[in-house]
């Protein structure tokens, strides 16, 4: 159940997450040669992290309210999402996605491949800006029908 607390969290996270995509875009196409401005390139990632982390921690919140399986991870707190019909299944592979790329930032599990980023930049952060919409959509309450 999404009360009127949880919706507030919600909100709040989401505004962060908005907040976090317009910095990520904006310090990454601030600097003429991102590749070789690391502090442009440090901006715009620690953004697109922060964003994949207020997504994430928007899943948990969800799944917690309605007394679903904890995910074991990241990606299968989406997933729950979508197994539950909040979310359809190819926004929640996208977010998987993404949680990957943000993995790579955090734990460095592998060299950063700057074009993989870029394209990310470019393409994916619209995935972490549609789930927000989504989540505040469906948790907004729904109006009672008027009694005739």
């Amino acid at each position: 159940m999404i009360d009127a607390a949880l919706r507030e969290v919600l909100a709040q996270k989401s505004q962060r997450l908005q907040r976090a995509v317009a910095r990520a875009r904006a310090e990454w196409r601030a600097s003429p040669d991102p590749a070789h401005d690391f502090t442009h390139q440090d901006a715009a990632l620690l953004n697109v992290q922060r964003a994949c982390e207020q997504a994430i921690d928007m899943a948990n919140l969800i799944c917690s309210a309605h007394g679903w399986a904890l995910p074991e991870g990241a990606r299968a707190a989406f997933h729950e999402l979508a197994q539950h019909g909040w979310i359809d299944a190819p926004l929640a592979d996208a977010l998987g996605r993404m949680v990957a790329f943000r993995n790579i930032l955090v734990h460095e599990y592998e060299a950063l491949d700057l074009g993989i980023a870029q394209h990310v930049i470019d393409h994916h952060l619209d995935d972490l800006l549609r789930f927000a919409a989504v989540v505040l959509q469906r948790a907004l309450p729904t109006p009672s029908p008027s009694a005739p």
